[in-house]
């Protein structure tokens, strides 16, 4: 990348082993700055005259964000990566990750079996096909755990919802319409139980409010006071949910 209009590029290095591309600006730029690139490089932005020992200290101030903001960068790649569905593959399940391996039985039925921390597949070598019968799977775990789970929140903090369906949705979690009716991504599933329960109590609380207003997020807290830390847990794993 080029270095902007009116600013200098150098390499430069901390004696911790973070080698950064140093950009200085002679605008008006009055603070420094990093930005971790999609291939791991790091970049500071700096007013023109800022010392060096300054740049460093500052960055050893940011070297545990840096490396978690490293990792977070990797395992989102890993998640992008297409799934090819053969044997070495891991897939997770309620928050754990387990090991694929792929065989084809012509005279058995195919389908997915999750046995001893391991998935077995049986299935054609067609990637379509062992596709669906992955998403089949996950479609009915989560009718049968998701369903539990509601009915066990639902009888705890007296609300009827007026139905509950299990979706293919990318984008979103969970859902409640104005009739009540919710709906959860069979992706959830990839999730921890704890994070599932947090999704769950969130679209039940919306029957009661369904804006994200403060009396929402109030509700929310009294039926579920760690849920913060719950909804944090889900956004650094929403990356896990697969295909």
């Amino acid at each position: 990348m080029p270095a902007c209009a009116g600013m200098t590029t150098e390499s430069s290095s901390l004696y911790m082993k973070i080698n950064y591309t140093l950009r200085r600006s002679r605008k008006r730029r009055k603070t420094i700055s990093l930005n971790i690139s999609e291939a791991n490089e790091i970049i500071v932005a700096a007013p023109y005259f800022t010392p060096v020992r300054e740049i460093n200290s500052f960055i050893q101030e940011k070297q545990d964000w840096i490396e978690k903001a490293i990792k977070k960068q990797a395992r989102a790649r890993l998640a992008r990566r297409k799934k090819e569905f053969v044997t070495g593959e891991r897939f997770p399940y309620l928050g754990e990750s387990y090991l694929l391996e792929v065989f084809c039985e012509p005279q058995e039925k195919p389908g997915l079996l999750l046995w001893k921390r391991r998935f077995y597949l049986n299935s054609p070598e067609d990637i379509e096909a062992k596709k669906n019968l992955f998403v089949a799977w996950y479609k009915l775990k989560a009718a049968e755990h998701i369903g539990a789970r509601v009915d066990f929140f639902s009888r705890k903090m007296n609300i009827n919802p007026r139905g509950v369906r299990i979706s293919s949705a990318r984008q979103r979690w969970g859902s409640c319409s104005p009739e009540n009716k919710l709906a959860f991504s069979f992706r959830l599933m990839m999730m921890p139980p704890d994070v599932i329960d947090y999704v769950i109590v969130h679209e039940l609380m919306h029957i009661k409010e369904k804006s994200h207003s403060r009396r929402f997020w109030k509700l929310v807290a009294e039926a579920m006071p760690d849920y913060k830390m719950r909804q944090r847990n889900l956004r650094k794993r929403s990356e896990d949910s697969l295909f």
